[in-house]
């Protein structure tokens, strides 16, 4: 049975601003090495499937980057949203591309804006769930084991193991919304909630029965657009179809209702970059706690600060726990602590009508 890799990169990563704009999102950025978090996805595949079974869903305004930057990636494999219709368009759109070719192929679905340190243990997991999904007709999700009571995930709520072999495979009991934090430490103390990592398996045919099973709108529209699909009418049938599809995430729209769902416990070291907050563990940092990513740095009585300069040489004095993020156009500041809350700079940019910036 073959594999599929989909890769969902339509996000804007708006937390990364202004290093991340409209124009350029989050997983077009190079923010731990020189490959972009989208070409360090494709990598770090090559193991588990090959250029022409690899799938890019994004935006039509970014095809033509995600294009320049994987040349290896047939032009066809790159699926262009006319408009963003939410995840469970984008992982229907890539499994009735797939069943076009072969409605019997594994599709693995995988963010494009993630890091991974430990890579063999990545394919060896992502094979793991692909031959549970080709041996079986289930929808099956990777849950990673929480190493801190996290209030910025949803948790998958394991049911009875059906396979404690490592990487083990269980039922899910439930999903569960990003939590409290009181109930993310009961969610970590009592040992049967895995964080949900947005990456899946499924048989392209499985995931489509599933939508008509429960988003039946949205499989009408994807019936649709199928005969289009892999030829000369695709953008026109896109054009034309996809924005009216429902808007819904594949986890509420699917994977909620689901009966055929397993999850595959993952502990294969992962971030999903969320915020500059992130680059802490990511970046080298100093003995006062200070990281530079490109550039040197002089640090004098300052602690815990993150800087992105553009190569430039960074000067701190006396400064403690900031973030300052230089772009050609912009200068970020703020404290470490209100990574979070960095699109509310982008509200009041769009007040002020200053869309320039975004």
């Amino acid at each position: 049975m073959n594999f599929y890799a989909v890769i969902m990169a339509g996000g804007s990563g708006t937390r990364f601003w202004p290093a991340s704009r409209q124009k350029r999102p989050k997983q077009l950025l190079c923010l731990t090495g020189r490959r972009s978090l989208l070409q360090q996805t494709v990598d770090r595949l090559s193991p588990l499937v090959e250029p022409r079974r690899i799938l890019v869903v994004t935006g039509r305004a970014h095809a033509e980057q995600v294009g320049d930057q994987l040349p290896e990636l047939p032009p066809e494999n790159i699926l262009a949203e006319p408009q963003g219709r939410n995840t469970a368009a984008a992982c229907g759109l890539a499994a009735a591309w797939v069943a076009r070719r072969d409605p019997q192929a594994v599709c693995l679905v995988l963010p494009a804006d993630h890091l991974i340190t430990d890579e063999t243990l990545f394919v060896d997991t992502l094979r793991r769930a692909a031959e549970l999904a080709a041996g079986q007709e289930v929808l099956v999700t990777l849950g990673l084991t929480p190493h801190y009571p996290a209030t910025g995930f949803g948790y998958i709520e394991t049911g009875p193991t059906l396979d404690p072999e490592p990487p083990s495979i269980s039922e899910v009991a439930a999903f569960h919304e990003k939590p409290g934090l009181a109930t993310a430490r009961e969610y970590l103390a009592g040992g049967r909630h895995l964080w949900n990592s947005g990456m899946f398996a499924w048989r392209a045919g499985t995931l489509l029965d599933e939508l008509e099973a429960h988003q039946p709108l949205l499989a009408q529209g994807l019936k649709e657009l199928a005969p289009a699909l892999c030829g000369p009418d695709q953008d026109a049938a896109l054009e034309r179809i996809y924005p009216d599809l429902p808007s819904i995430s594949v986890d509420h729209g699917v994977l909620e209702k689901s009966s055929r769902l397993r999850v595959v416990k993952a502990d294969f070291g992962w971030s999903d970059v969320g915020s500059w907050e992130a680059m802490a563990e990511l970046w080298s940092l100093d003995q006062q706690g200070n990281a530079c990513q490109d550039g040197p740095l002089v640090a004098l009585e300052s602690q815990g600060n993150l800087v992105s300069a553009g190569g430039r040489l960074t000067a701190l004095l006396g400064v403690e726990g900031l973030v300052a993020v230089v772009t050609d156009d912009v200068l970020l500041i703020a404290p470490r602590s209100r990574c979070q809350e960095v699109g509310r700079l982008l509200e009041e940019l769009k007040q002020r009508d200053q869309e320039e910036y975004l």
